[in-house]
């Protein structure tokens, strides 16, 4: 895999608009691992462009659309983004060079990442989190199956990408834990239910309410979405409630009762999570170390240092001590 540099910013993004729009408006750029993703304040109100990074395949952008259509068709009422068609309505773009580009809503609100957390507010991010795995039960894709990096049931696959870095982040409890997951993990949870899930409800992803914190205005982002098992979902989804050290487990725990309030999990699922949620801090490690790395000059992965991850490093360490 590699870092593609950016190569269309804004006045490409305002060329994309008029031309396969028909709208204008203020751009602003938004941070991204692999797209161009800019917010669009226009007349018609506020919107989000994203355009894909080189070398996406047409059918993973006609399968954020699907998923979008599928969510509107069957649930309406959740907060997410809804597409906004290009003439003569199609559901997404090809740009010169070969380049997708789609156009969304904007959900209004604050990230999860930068208010303060709360243990109602955990336990309504739980709550969402599974009303939206069951919208996404019964949907079905070509492209759904895709080899993606960020399935924590291809964790192995980080292996070759941890031997081209320069230095590994917490090698000493990272590398090992990804030899071993194979053997440890793999197994069980090659045998728990599977389904097509958001895989990405991080702190970023997690719109609450600008008013009440603690409400939920929305979730964002489905650009990491994938069939995998649906315990993956949750643990990606616990990992992002831990804000601090004092009150992860706390936050997680409450994450989970909110989830299990609408979808009770299965015994397999609830034995496996503490390895799961392990497994997340050792990508977002492994995956932060690679585009820092490659990619200096992004902003998306910027102020996750060794401070940041430290902690849960050994938050997940001690987790797993507790559960084996």
């Amino acid at each position: 895999m590699s870092a593609e540099a950016v190569i269309f910013g804004t006045e490409g993004a305002a060329r994309i608009l008029g031309q396969h729009f028909g709208l204008s408006g203020k751009i602003t750029p938004l941070t991204a691992e692999r797209d161009e993703n800019f917010r669009v304040q226009s007349a018609q109100g506020q919107l989000v462009l994203k355009v894909f990074g080189p070398g996406t395949p047409e059918d993973e952008a006609d399968m954020l659309c699907a998923v979008l259509r599928h969510l509107q068709d069957r649930a309406p009422r959740l907060p997410v983004p809804r597409l906004v068609a290009a003439p003569p309505a199609t559901p997404f773009v090809m740009l010169d060079g070969g380049r997708l580009a789609v156009l969304y809503t904007f959900l209004p609100g604050t990230p999860l990442m930068e208010v303060r957390r709360s243990i109602t507010q955990a336990q309504a991010c739980g709550a969402l989190a599974a009303q939206l795995g069951h919208a996404l039960r019964d949907f079905s894709h070509p492209a759904m199956h895709r080899r993606l990096i960020w399935d924590l049931r291809r964790l192995s696959d980080l292996a070759a990408i941890a031997a081209d870095l320069r230095r590994v982040p917490f090698a000493e409890f990272v590398l090992p834990f990804i030899d071993r997951f194979a053997s440890d993990v793999a197994p069980a949870l090659d045998a728990l239910p599977r389904q097509f899930v958001h895989n990405d409800l991080n702190a970023r992803n997690v719109i609450v309410a600008i008013q009440n914190h603690d409400r939920i205005a929305g979730i964002i982002d489905f650009g990491d979405s994938v069939h995998t098992a649906r315990v993956c979902d949750i643990a990606v989804g616990m990992i992002g409630q831990m804000a601090d050290r004092d009150s992860a487990g706390a936050m997680i725990e409450a994450f989970l009762s909110g989830y299990e309030c609408i979808a009770p999990l299965a015994a397999g699922e609830r034995e496996i999570l503490p390895r799961l949620v392990a497994a997340r801090v050792v990508q977002n490690v492994v995956m932060t170390a690679f585009y820092q790395q490659e990619a200096a000059e992004s902003e998306h992965f910027s102020g996750f240092d060794e401070a940041y991850f430290g902690w849960r490093v050994a938050f997940v360490q001690d987790l797993i001590r507790r559960h084996t």
